[in-house]
């Protein structure tokens, strides 16, 4: 369901496929967090997070999972998580 891209310095590219939800809700986990958080509402077919690095110039992993959303509700099961190292 959702794929991600790294382009640097934090920014990374997530895209998906709508089908016939809404949008997703996306979720994001960073290194030294310990749950994931919510990330955004996205009713396009691609998002960018461009959080900055925790450390500048320093990699780090996030994780993002996503759930579809239809008429202000998540429906479905949550995507399997996807780990994305971030370069800087």
């Amino acid at each position: 369901m959702l794929k991600a891209a790294d382009q640097t310095c934090g920014n990374v590219v997530l895209s998906f496929q709508k089908f016939k939800s809404d949008g997703i809700n996306i979720y994001s986990q960073r290194e030294n967090e310990s749950e994931f958080v919510f990330l955004a509402r996205d009713t396009q077919t691609r998002y960018v997070d461009n959080r900055p690095l925790l450390v500048a110039g320093k990699p780090e992993l996030r994780r993002y999972t996503a759930v579809y959303v239809l008429k202000d509700m998540e429906v479905g099961q949550y995507s399997d998580e996807l780990v994305v190292s971030c370069a800087p």
